[in-house]
């Protein structure tokens, strides 16, 4: 008889295991609580540029490499890939910002595949996120409220059974919705790991030709990675991603055409548009006009921005907007604004041109995040890995019930696809 299984998250790993299980024989759903499949591979749109949320490049792509050796066998090889020129570190060393917090051993493994080979695929994360889901059976919108003998229910009253369940999601996030008894020990060794931090991102339009685009990405003073989106026709660059570790704040800097900060307290809500925006968060426009300079006391006094009522620039891509006030523990426009403009001025050490070339940007924080993915704080790469205790393996007490993705063991987009493999393994063995 066929054998079931089900998987809570349609993040690259829950995507991977099931497709691998598929291609196995076995009978897969997968629950997804937002509005489409993708998890951190999604995109969103803003004024016409798509920006990726969590994926930029891969590395050991190449022939014979290790990312290479799983995903063709998945027919992912056959995706509009293009090569790009090694990274660019910059005052910082060859780990810096791929790896949080590690062991020697674990940073070789997370930076090998790097210097194989880099590769960026043409229409981002999604283009990967669509052909990993196509022929998927999968749920959208179902919040999973409980996991216990073998059932999930979902927050709409469904549920479902299987033989096996594969948890795609933080096992911090598990352990709230398992209902089962567990040994105290696991427990306490999950709810006791320190996570990694979240990751403050500013996505920015840049205005036409004003910047070359660059095929690599920038490592910068061990303070901010830069990743290039999509070149122009022309060459140039259209967009870039600047990305720094939340972990405390950024140098001040001098106001980046100071009157950006006018529009903010403001700003209308957008016309909500749930395929290109982000669930639940605080992103943050500010348009550059040529206006005089803001005396510094008006950027002082910016009041906290209020609740959000539906409004589409606030949102992550594919799930469902936010009507509710939000927390307090987000970051006030103010800061925002501010920790947006140092990171601009701090990749201006080596893109001289880019406070002037920015036409508008928005921005994210790992509360973003934390409402998005459900990943406590936001963390951007899960539970830090210092020592053999904090790796995990895809068993759990439960026979029944499998761990998969970034919090087992490495990061990225190849440490999440060999977790994945690692847990259709384990679980090939077990059914």
């Amino acid at each position: 008889m066929e054998k079931r299984v089900l998987i809570i998250g349609a993040g690259l790993s829950g995507l991977l295991c099931g497709k691998i299980l598929s291609q196995r024989g076995f009978a897969v759903t997968i629950l997804e609580q937002g509005a489409q499949a993708g998890g951190a591979l999604q995109t969103f749109v803003r004024e016409g540029i798509r920006f990726d949320t969590g994926f930029h490049s891969v590395g050991g792509l190449g022939p014979g490499e290790p990312l290479e050796q799983i995903f063709r066998p998945l027919g992912l090889m056959d995706l509009p890939w293009l090569p790009m020129e090694p990274d660019e570190l910059i005052g910082c060393d060859d780990a810096f910002l791929r790896l949080s917090a590690g062991t020697e051993d674990e940073r070789s493994h997370v930076l090998e595949p790097y210097q194989l080979s880099i590769w960026r695929l043409r229409g981002g994360g999604k283009t990967l996120a669509d052909a990993l889901a196509l022929g998927q059976d999968i749920r959208l919108r179902k919040q999973v409220t409980s996991v216990e003998n073998r059932t999930v229910t979902c927050a709409d009253g469904s549920c479902f059974s299987a033989d096996a369940v594969v948890s795609a999601i933080h096992p911090k996030a598990l352990l709230r919705l398992l209902r089962d008894p567990v040994r105290k020990a696991w427990r306490t060794r999950i709810e006791t790991r320190q996570d990694s931090p979240g990751i403050f991102t500013v996505n920015v339009k840049l205005r036409p030709g004003a910047l070359p685009y660059i095929n690599h990405s920038i490592f910068l003073s061990g303070k901010v990675m830069i990743h290039f989106g999509e070149p122009a026709p022309d060459g140039s660059a259209r967009s870039l991603d600047l990305l720094a570790f939340d972990t405390g704040a950024l140098p001040q800097t001098p106001p980046l055409r100071p009157a950006i900060t006018q529009s903010l307290p403001s700003r209308p809500p957008l016309a909500a548009d749930a395929a290109s925006v982000m669930p639940g968060s605080e992103l943050d426009t500010g348009a550059l006009p040529q206006t005089p300079p803001l005396r510094p006391a008006i950027t002082q006094s910016l009041p906290s921005r209020p609740p959000l009522a539906a409004d589409a620039a606030s949102v992550m891509p594919g799930s469902e907007l936010d009507t509710g006030a939000l927390p307090q523990t987000v970051m006030p426009g103010s800061e925002r604004v501010s920790r947006a403009l140092s990171l601009i001025h701090i990749a201006a050490q080596r893109l001289p041109g880019l406070p002037d070339a920015v036409e508008k940007y928005w921005t994210s924080t790992p509360q973003t995040w934390e409402r998005f993915t459900g990943t406590p704080g936001g963390s951007a790469y899960g539970i830090c890995k210092r020592g053999p205790e904090d790796y995990l393996a895809p068993q759990t007490p439960l026979p029944w019930l499998f761990l998969t993705g970034q919090n087992l063991g490495l990061h990225g987009i190849l440490g999440t696809s060999v977790s994945a493999l690692n847990t259709c393994n384990a679980l090939n063995d077990i059914l």
